[in-house]
């Protein structure tokens, strides 16, 4: 693909972060995935699925530190393709699979012992549809592994207009209680909820500086005005998440999944 400045700004959200290979992780990053892995009995005989993988952070990461086989979903062709290559240099991609296709649809040959959807299942066009499909992807029982945003506070209109523009969806307005409507059929094995901080400056240019500089070394070509284009984008989006962070919260979830009792509750919250 060739690369200019008009090519950076007319890419959407999604084939953006593709390009620079952005490092897309779960709201708690690498924590997240450590209280998912160790509160979900994940180990060598897992088999994991993760809808909206992106570039694959962490399917790739929870196969690698577990064991575990894995199979990545993403509509977006350029993000699958970035997370195949994520696999190889992790030394996972005779464990991990990918496909670009709408997971909605998805019909595996075998069950899936987990599945990740971490922040974008309400993002979803149809959430209730995905749940649905999650739950014909276990066998008897199995682990829903998520960690949704919700708001705090009211997120102000033009705050939320600037994130529909940069990220290409509105985020999440809805509060805790509504966010956990979804998961009302599971069993919560493990939750924590957090209060994320935001970035500091010096933070947040660490964060581009390095992403842009590993995108740039890997393709040969980019003259500097390119580079910098890309780091101005990513430098946008990472400044928009960070303005979000004063209205956001997070859970991260595990959530138990028996056919037998799905989706009826008889175990009080709390």
């Amino acid at each position: 693909m060739r690369v200019n400045l008009k090519s950076i700004d007319e890419m959407s959200y999604t084939e953006f972060v593709a390009f620079v290979n952005q490092t897309n992780v779960p709201p708690g990053s690498y924590s997240t995935l450590t209280k998912w892995r160790n509160n979900s009995c994940m180990n060598a005989n897992s088999r994991i699925l993760e809808v909206a993988c992106t570039t694959g952070f962490s399917i790739n990461s929870l196969v690698q530190e577990s064991g575990a086989q894995g199979v990545g979903l993403d509509l977006c062709a350029d993000s699958i393709a970035s997370a195949s290559e994520n696999a190889k240099n992790m030394g996972v991609s005779s464990r991990v699979t990918f496909s670009a296709m709408d997971a909605v649809t998805y019909n595996p040959c075998q069950p899936f012992s987990h599945v990740v959807v971490g922040a974008g299942l309400g993002f979803f066009p149809a959430p209730e549809a995905m749940i649905e499909t999650i739950c014909a992807c276990f066998g008897s029982s199995g682990y829903l592994l998520a960690s949704p945003f919700f708001a705090t506070e009211s997120i102000p209109d033009a705050l939320l207009h600037r994130a529909e523009k940069i990220f290409g969806i509105t985020p999440t307005i809805a509060s805790y209680k509504d966010v956990m409507q979804i998961y009302k059929g599971f069993e919560i094995y493990f939750e924590e909820r957090h209060c994320p901080i935001p970035e500091t400056e010096t933070e947040l240019h660490h964060y581009c500086e390095s992403t842009v500089s590993r995108a740039s070394s890997s393709v040969k070509g980019f003259d500097r005005c390119v580079r910098d284009a890309m780091y101005d984008r990513l430098y946008e989006i990472k400044k928009m998440s960070n303005a979000l962070r004063s209205y956001q919260g997070y859970t991260v979830l595990v959530l138990h999944y028996e056919s037998s009792r799905y989706p009826n509750r008889y175990v009080e919250l709390f």
